[in-house]
């Protein structure tokens, strides 16, 4: 019963004992046609069939933090239909939109929409709607689930990071129709496959002669070669974060990951307890949903020391590129020493401010609203200076 039907209950009683109590006819006949009344809505609310048909359409499904996502309600009438108001829960109840809908002939719809949430990210829960019905003096109400539940998820922002770092002859390959440039050599009797220079790269491997003949620096690599490997590692202990740099280092690595899979470049995305965010290969970017499905429901780990397998990253003898994005780590000489000959550290700080520790060392200022500024500056900065007679 609601509120009002509550009240006419013990409108009711007081009649009932006052026509007892003064012999009144009038007032026990008043007291039995209010129960008769709320006896009535009772079973009028409870039989009642709701002969509706919910469609929800969540559109996109999977946004940005900030971005606009709408959702759309269709209530369709199989049968004649009261009016009912329309409640769809979002974020597992926290959050509700409500409708009042009016009644619907035989074929008649419905229509209502609102708009999704989205300051902060995470996997959340749409539906099922519930649709409330009662009778026409507003005596009883009840609640009817209505369809069934949808999901979206709030993304990190991805911010645009123009340096490429990856994928070398990628940009060259878009305008010659080609992926490398094949030179043969006596040395052996395979083919050299030349590719434009990405950091990380061997300066002995720079084949200068083709580099001044192209205007761009080239790397020679055997076709049967390993190409070297980008790991881009995730501190998120909890012990590294302090205020907003948490929320800022996902958003570094979201940006961070899809330029390195846009860009074709072989990488891993890793935290630091060992937890795999993805792998992708050279021209794969199906990598990519996962990753940032798995950034909006990533939090923060227990404080523990860096996993065998993190530490293992600076074994001797390790190539590529390590991309490391942490806070404010009580142990960043842990990150900078993993650097070697051929296997670059770049430093993402969310955090404070870091200083490199050694050589092979880039620091990035990955605070928010800076790191695509200074990721540019760093990548550019982080190209090997050019030779004298080398192309301009």
């Amino acid at each position: 019963m609601t509120r009002r039907g509550w009240s006419l209950l013990g409108a009711a009683v007081g009649l009932l004992v006052a026509g007892r109590l003064l012999g009144t006819a009038e007032l026990s006949t008043l007291g039995l046609s209010g129960l008769a009344l709320i006896v009535g809505a009772l079973v009028w609310t409870g039989t009642r069939r709701l002969p509706l048909q919910l469609v929800r359409t969540i559109r996109p499904d999977r946004i940005q933090v900030g971005g606009d996502a709408r959702v759309d309600l269709e209530l369709v009438a199989r049968a004649s239909a009261p009016q009912v108001t329309v409640t769809d829960a979002f974020d597992d109840g926290h959050r509700a939109a409500r409708f009042l809908t009016p009644a619907l002939d035989i074929g008649g719809r419905g229509r209502a929409a609102y708009r999704i949430p989205t300051e902060r990210r995470g996997r959340f829960t749409v539906g099922p709607a519930v649709v409330g019905i009662s009778d026409p003096f507003g005596i009883s109400a009840r609640a009817v689930s209505l369809g069934t539940a949808d999901e979206v998820i709030v993304r990190p922002r991805v911010h645009d990071l123009r340096s490429s770092m990856g994928a070398a002859g990628h940009r060259r390959a878009r305008a010659n129709r080609q992926t490398v440039v094949p030179v043969p050599t006596l040395a052996h009797d395979e083919f050299l496959a030349l590719r434009e220079y990405a950091v990380g790269d061997d300066l002995r491997r720079v084949h200068w002669r083709s580099s001044a003949r192209l205007g761009e620096l080239m790397v020679r690599e055997d076709e049967s070669s390993w190409q070297p490997r980008t790991v881009l590692l995730f501190d998120n202990r909890a012990g590294s974060h302090l205020g907003p740099s948490y929320e800022a280092a996902i958003e570094a690595v979201a940006s961070i990951g899809v330029r390195l899979l846009r860009s074709g470049r072989s990488c891993e995305i890793v935290t630091t307890s060992g937890r795999s965010l993805g792998t992708g290969q050279p021209g794969g970017l199906s990598i990519e949903t996962r990753l940032l499905d798995e950034l909006a429901v990533v939090s923060p780990e227990p404080n523990a020391p860096l996993v065998p397998s993190v530490a293992a990253l600076r074994a001797p003898g390790r190539r590529g590129l390590l991309v490391i994005v942490t806070g404010s780590p009580p142990d960043p000489v842990a990150f900078t020493t993993m650097a070697g000959p051929g296997a670059p550290v770049t430093l993402v700080s969310c955090g404070a401010q870091l200083a490199p520790a050694s050589p092979g060392v880039t620091v990035v200022d990955g605070r928010p609203g800076a790191l695509a500024e200074s990721w540019d500056r760093a990548i550019e900065r982080a190209r090997p200076p050019r030779r004298r007679g080398a192309p301009r």
